[in-house]
């Protein structure tokens, strides 16, 4: 009777032309999973350091830290902040620079203004700015001491009826002395009024100065160049002056009372000396 034979061994687990080993059992090791970006969960090959997708330090170990979003939250808080503040002090450098300015142009020398000439106040009857050319008399006195009738103002009234186109002379009192011709230089007192209201606008008595001019050469106006014109020292007259021989359609700013455009003006002149 022959032997009896053996099982054939188990195939080995080690041999170079054995079967690989089968991975699931109960002791086997799981094998690692594909590593990501831990801040945007993108996928990372073996040797990439730096994710492509968000630009994050992929490997270091802040990036794989459960912490990460502190300090970058700080850090970002800590660079606003520095904006703000750097921004706030510009702004403050800037104001003080334009307060500066201001403060050196408030507080330089004050401008020197201009000069100007003083607006003429009508002083006299003038044939463009009244009193322009014409002088007083060097020494302000009281026209009261004109002798007889020629030491008290007049009291002058408007006529009535419509104004004359013409000068219009009468003579109040006769002088007596040296006759007025142009080109005379003679010292008056007068009153002037309105022909139409009779409001005065005009009087050397209520300055308490005499008036003196040359006649013919355009100090006054064209009507009392014709009226007084033939007056002889001592005598008064009364002129009614047309406006197209006194201040025509512009008319005068005079104080107390304007002179309206294209009015006829009432005088009563007193001839003093030539």
């Amino acid at each position: 009777m022959s032997a009896a034979t053996s099982p054939p061994p188990p195939p080995s687990t080690t041999g170079s032309g054995g079967a690989a080993p089968v991975s699931g059992g109960a002791g086997s090791p799981e094998a690692p999973a594909p590593e990501a970006c831990p801040l945007c969960g993108a996928p990372l090959a073996a040797d990439q350091e730096w994710c492509l997708h968000c630009g994050a330090a992929a490997r270091t170990r802040l990036a794989t830290s459960s912490n990460w979003r502190a300090p970058i939250i700080a850090v970002a808080v800590v660079v606003v902040l520095s904006l703000g503040v750097l921004t706030a002090s510009l702004l403050s450098l800037s104001g003080s620079s334009g307060s500066t300015v201001r403060r050196t142009v408030t507080t330089g020398p004050a401008a020197t203004p201009a000069t100007t000439s003083p607006a003429p106040t009508a002083s006299s009857p003038s044939a463009s700015t009244p009193g322009a050319t014409a002088s007083t008399s060097s020494t302000p006195g009281s026209p009261g001491t004109a002798s007889g009738p020629l030491s008290r103002k007049p009291v002058v009234t408007p006529p009535a009826g419509p104004p004359p186109t013409k000068v219009e002379i009468k003579e109040l009192v006769a002088g007596t002395g040296p006759e007025a011709r142009v080109p005379d230089t003679v010292t008056v007192n007068y009153v002037g009024i309105l022909y139409s209201g009779g409001a005065e606008f005009d009087s050397s008595w209520r300055r308490d100065t005499r008036f003196t001019f040359t006649l013919g050469t355009g100090q006054v106006i064209t009507g009392w160049n014709q009226g007084v014109s033939g007056m002889k020292v001592g005598g008064r007259r009364e002129l009614i002056v047309p406006a197209s021989l006194a201040y025509g359609a512009k008319g005068l700013e005079t104080r107390p009372v304007a002179i309206p455009p294209n009015a006829a003006l009432v005088f009563v002149v007193d001839l003093l000396k030539v």
